[in-house]
């Protein structure tokens, strides 16, 4: 069935002077725009629901905006008919006037009531001015993109596509398509002024997005500095701070790369070209060609940590991964590291258990906050980028924390004893985000302290708060 249901029996009654086709034509037109709109959301989720959840979000209810295209269609019949109908009504109190001032005054002069009838006369026979209104097209203005290639000055960005959508009332929203060509000029011709989006994308699916403003009168130009090629894999090492009561082999360090969602969407790799931000998206089928989960040793050796054909992790063989100095990754501005894993070798084997499938009862970790002055409960399928659990501001992202292998962290609660008021968080939270670049031309060092296993005992007078992570998860 069709997206958004409209059908003919949504609009108000039908009037005789109502065109036969009318109905129809706003259900067409509605229907192309919502799908259009749709389209448009799939690209960013691809989440059906959530998209067109998102798209009526933006535009309000289909079956309110077809009434009141209607009304606005119908307003200039119904306002003439109302129009006519005050005139009337006017006119006819205008005649119970004149009649009354006539009789009145016809015992004074006969002759000054002949003088009244005829200047009321002469009033009511005065035509009605026509009421004007000034055309909503206004005045329309040239705009065009000029794409460049690495820098202002560069050669043209030739074969970019464009998408130029305008805002603001519904009625008003259409959706224009253009390619750079030769010259890497993207023409979108003469268009309305208003408000704008703009979404670019690269031949290698890397994506641009700004919002413009076309004034009255003014035609619009940009110079957009694109990249030349797509991005390339590179060389990444690891250099891990261990603290003294870590140094040993058989201690391990996952470091999880895995796109998480926020309250934006979803974190997608980007670099910046010039000025510009340039986002490549997670493709929704979970492929992608970069090391999303890394394991690193106490000689900061790197091994890629497989995943299934979910994104989530499973059991591994220590002696089954290939030890490297570096490992490639793809080019980005910002690998974001929201969560890791100290893990010993022997926990490779039981791996899976990180991420308890959806039908099992889920035990929550108990983070301490970097501060150590509060607690948190973490859960592992809700890790995300969301603000919250520790009182981040609006929009900021949570801090990365670290999760100590669950054996160890029960040795370390045992030793303690049952009666010792000490005990053993989970995990840590840092001060901040940990981020990473992955830069052409660059030694990338991504350097990572990891804290003293003792920061993992809750000081007394510590207060919980309330669960981190909730609003989303991401599997």
């Amino acid at each position: 069935m069709a997206w958004p249901e409209i059908s003919i029996e949504d609009f108000p009654p039908e009037r005789d002077d109502e065109p036969s086709s009318l109905r129809q034509d706003i259900i067409d037109e509605l229907s192309d725009h919502f799908a259009c709109a749709l389209n448009r959301e799939l690209l960013k989720n691809p989440d059906e629901q959530i998209a067109k959840q998102r798209v009526i979000q933006n535009f309000g209810d289909p079956i309110k905006i077809a009434r009141q295209l209607w009304l606005d269609a119908m307003k200039e019949k119904i306002m003439s008919q109302r129009i006519m109908t005050g005139i009337s009504v006017l006119m006819a109190v205008c005649g119970v006037i004149v009649v009354g001032m006539v009789w009145s005054m016809m015992k004074e002069s006969q002759a000054f009531n002949t003088r009244m009838m005829a200047q009321m006369t002469e009033i009511a026979n005065r035509p009605v001015p026509e009421v004007q209104t000034e055309s909503a097209a206004g005045e329309m203005n040239q705009v065009s993109f000029q794409l460049v290639q690495g820098k202002q000055g560069g050669k043209p960005a030739i074969g970019f596509t464009g998408e130029l959508t305008k805002r603001g009332e519904n009625i008003d929203v259409f959706k224009l398509d253009a390619v750079s060509n030769d010259e890497g000029v993207m023409d979108f011709g003469k268009l309305p002024w208003g408000k704008y989006s703009l979404n670019i994308k690269s031949p290698w699916d890397e994506h641009y997005y700004s919002e413009l403003t076309v004034l009255p009168g003014r035609n619009y130009s940009q110079t957009i500095v694109c990249p030349s090629a797509a991005p390339v894999e590179v060389p990444v090492r690891f250099e891990v701070q261990w603290p003294n009561d870590l140094k040993s082999d058989d201690w391990l360090l996952l470091c999880d790369f895995r796109p998480r969602p926020y309250h934006r969407g979803m974190s997608a790799l980007s670099r910046k070209i010039g000025v510009e931000n340039w986002i490549r998206s997670y493709p929704g089928d979970g492929k992608w060609d970069y090391p999303m989960a890394c394991l690193i040793n106490q000689e900061n050796q790197v091994f890629r940590c497989p995943l299934d054909q979910n994104r989530l992790f499973q059991n591994l063989d220590i002696d089954k991964l290939e030890a490297k100095q570096s490992i490639n990754m793809i080019e980005g501005d910002q690998y974001l590291l929201p969560v890791m894993y100290l893990l010993k070798k022997q926990d490779l084997s039981e791996l899976s258990r990180l991420e308890p499938h959806q039908t099992e009862r889920i035990s929550p970790y108990l983070v301490l906050h970097h501060d150590r002055k509060f607690t948190s409960e973490l859960y592992s399928n809700r890790i995300n980028l969301q603000s919250g659990g520790f009182g981040g501001g609006s929009g900021s992202f949570n801090p990365t924390t670290m999760i100590v292998a669950q054996h160890k962290i029960a040795a370390l609660r045992t030793a303690a004893g049952k009666n010792n008021p000490i005990q053993f968080a989970n995990g840590i939270q840092f001060s901040k985000l940990l981020k990473f670049t992955a830069a052409k031309d660059h030694d990338n060092v991504w350097r990572i302290k990891l804290p003293e296993l003792s920061q993992l005992k809750i000081p007394e007078g510590t207060k919980p708060v309330e669960a981190n992570g909730s609003g989303g998860g991401l599997f």
